[in-house]
């Protein structure tokens, strides 16, 4: 079944980026998602938008060092967060600190009013253990060369090792046929209360 991939990924060699490239992988993600509808939806004002998506990511981060699986392609082109499959009582990164980075740059009432229009999706997120793409971005130079799949395949190859299925959102839709070239089937799609519909994604081990 892994044959069914019609491009390969097998130049690049994904690193699993240390606690001192995080500013790196937020360079990239934020430069990445900078359009990006649920992101644009939470931060709607563009003038404002890459210190906000900054500072959302830095202190996405750095709560998840030591339980994130945070890749980095060479070149620094592209960057992916990935979670290890959770069971009940694992330790998670902790969402404290984007809320608090955010609520001093967006107001309390804004902030919690964003983040609240979310809920529609964090209840759709599957409730098994599976390996979760949080994140995964490209800045618009490196985009064509497949750095982005090589940080999805890295995992996705160990699902197909452990037995594990995989999940994400597809915050732009345009992005699903990405995700079903590596497995992935879009099993909802979720609306955000006033913002952009969600594509939820599941992916069986191969």
């Amino acid at each position: 079944r892994r044959n069914r991939l019609s491009f390969s990924v097998m130049t690049f060699h994904p690193v699993l980026a240390e606690p001192e490239q995080i500013p790196d992988a937020v360079a990239v993600l934020s430069v990445a998602f900078a359009h990006d509808p649920v992101l644009s939806f939470l931060f709607p004002d563009p003038v404002t938008r890459p210190g906000l998506l900054a500072t959302f990511f830095a202190a996405r981060l750095a709560a998840g060092v030591g339980m994130d699986f945070l890749y980095l392609s060479e070149g620094k082109g592209s960057a992916a967060l990935w979670l290890s499959p959770l069971v009940e009582g694992d330790l998670k990164p902790s969402w404290d600190a984007v809320l608090a980075a955010t609520i001093a740059l967006m107001g309390e009432e804004e902030t919690m009013k964003r983040f609240a229009a979310l809920e529609p999706m964090i209840e759709a997120k599957p409730k098994e253990p599976h390996w979760y793409l949080e994140f995964v971005g490209t800045r618009s130079e490196s985009r064509g060369k497949g750095l982005g799949s090589a940080l999805i395949k890295v995992i996705t190859d160990r699902c197909d090792v452990e037995g594990m299925p995989a999940a994400l959102e597809s915050s732009d839709p345009v992005n699903v046929p990405l995700y079903e070239r590596h497995g992935f089937r879009v099993t909802q799609v979720v609306e955000i209360i006033g913002g952009p519909p969600v594509p939820m994604m599941w992916r069986d081990p191969a």
